[in-house]
């Protein structure tokens, strides 16, 4: 665990990956004094279960939200949410107000989640849906009722060394198509404060989709000269990143 001083970064991935993709980025911000947090998703976890096609993006968002509101509300952690890819929407949707540092603080409770932190992440308003707002890609494939990165060693992981690439893409697994048919409905990026990470090089997320997706959400905006899976590729500039930005905002326990 970290010092008093730093705040829980909640860390919540993409999509078709496991946690382990996000591991050596959250052994490095460890390493630097943030506890870190990483909710599983059921929309990719236990994928032999019989009813894991029918996990939508509300499921995660009941996990990563519960996840939250124990840090908060038994532990008076303050929060910090770090987001890449579709965990955007599972993050932006995953946050009540009445969870935020400042809503808190105006109740005279401590803890809270005080600051969003987007790399190369998903950011809609209410009433879309990935469905709605994205449709079926062409990067995908599916069936029976899973979806899947249809390339991703040169759409995730291509300004990466080729045997790490490989090794990552070969770990890429499917997810729940379900989870396109989930209409945003909270959107706290509304009331939370944000900075977004735009990865300049990025094939899944074109960094103008990136900049329009930070000028909905309001956030401040940094560039990276990074493919899509920035957290590692280049996990050193994006911890530097998160350090300065928190700093910057005087982001502490």
């Amino acid at each position: 665990m970290g010092s008093s001083g730093k705040p829980v970064v909640v860390l919540l991935q993409g999509a078709f990956q496991l946690p382990d993709v996000y591991h050596k980025f959250a052994r490095l911000i460890e390493s630097h004094g943030f506890p870190v947090v990483q909710p599983s998703y059921p929309s990719l976890a236990g994928q032999d279960e019989p009813d894991f096609t029918k996990k939508t993006l509300a499921d995660d968002v009941q996990v990563v939200e519960a996840a939250i509101r124990k840090l908060v509300e038994d532990e008076n952690k303050t929060v910090v949410v770090a987001m890449h890819s579709y965990g955007g929407l599972v993050g932006a949707e995953s946050v009540p107000e009445d969870l935020t540092l400042k809503r808190r603080k105006e109740r005279g409770l401590s803890g809270g989640v005080a600051y969003f932190f987007y790399n190369a992440a998903f950011v809609m308003p209410k009433g879309q849906s990935v469905a709605t707002a994205v449709g079926d890609s062409p990067n995908h494939d599916h069936w029976d009722g899973r979806f899947k990165m249809r390339d991703p060693l040169t759409t995730m992981y291509h300004d990466m060394p080729e045997d790490e690439a490989k090794l990552w893409a070969d770990k890429v697994v499917a997810q729940s198509n379900a989870i396109k048919d989930t209409v945003m409905t909270r959107c706290a990026y509304t009331y939370v404060p944000s900075t977004y990470v735009v990865c300049t090089e990025d094939r899944a997320v074109p960094a103008p989709v990136q900049e329009m997706f930070a000028h909905t959400a309001g956030s401040t905006v940094k560039k990276i000269d990074a493919g899509h899976s920035a957290m590692l590729s280049r996990p050193e500039t994006v911890a530097h990143l998160l350090e300065e930005v928190l700093a910057c905002q005087d982001v502490t326990q």
